[in-house]
């Protein structure tokens, strides 16, 4: 029996001259070793030797626990992007806020209602993003209320609200943090993803040669 527990072990272990009808098999060794994993030979069966360690059974849960990791890290990949899909500003979104009727009707008070105007050129609010449900519901409160709006302008004209920049501006911000953030988390997930893609090919090849060995 020999222990292989590094590139080297493999080299000497498994010279290249058997490695090449089982280049697959190699680099699957090399994918597990370089996640800490050992590997125990025995003598010669064919043209590969037997493997005695890892053994099946230990082969079959790092794989049940590898792929349900990376069924976890699919999900949380799935829900990232979504979240940064939620985030963007497109023109399809931008052509919903476009037809949607709360928009006119806070043009139609832009053009008509002065006390309607002032607060709004104080507050900015961000009618871009009518789109998002959670902002649609804030601004038809604005369009619809003059109490609310009263109360943004008290707010706004206070002297903690002067130092304050435009609620849309102060939006953006946040978004493009968020957005920054998400771009951040997604390409971690991706890479982990590939790693432990990677991992279950491997682990599945082993698996083959523990069957046939």
């Amino acid at each position: 029996m020999k222990l292989i527990t590094n590139k080297d072990d493999l080299e000497k272990y498994l010279p290249a001259s058997w490695a090449e009808g089982f280049l697959q098999r190699k680099k699957a060794i090399e994918t597990y070793l370089s996640s800490g994993g050992i590997i125990k030979i025995g003598e010669l069966k064919g043209n590969w030797p037997k493997l005695i360690y890892p053994t099946r059974s230990k082969l079959s849960q790092e794989l049940k626990e590898a792929e349900e990791e990376l069924n976890a890290v699919d999900k949380q990949l799935v829900n990232a992007k979504n979240k940064r899909e939620r985030l963007d500003t497109t023109p399809t979104k931008m052509a919903k806020v476009l037809t949607d009727p709360l928009f006119w009707e806070h043009k139609l008070k832009m053009l008509r209602d002065k006390e309607y105007r002032e607060v709004y050129e104080l507050v900015r609010p961000p009618f871009h993003l009518l789109h998002m449900p959670e902002w649609r519901k804030r601004l038809e409160v604005f369009v619809r209320s003059a109490e609310y709006r009263a109360r943004l302008k008290e707010a706004r004209l206070s002297k903690i609200g002067r130092k304050r920049e435009l609620l849309e501006k102060e939006v953006e911000r946040r978004m493009d943090f968020s957005r920054s953030v998400v771009d951040g988390l997604i390409e971690k997930l991706e890479k982990k993803k590939e790693r432990l893609e990677k991992k279950v090919r491997a682990l599945r090849i082993l698996m083959g040669w523990a069957e046939a060995s």
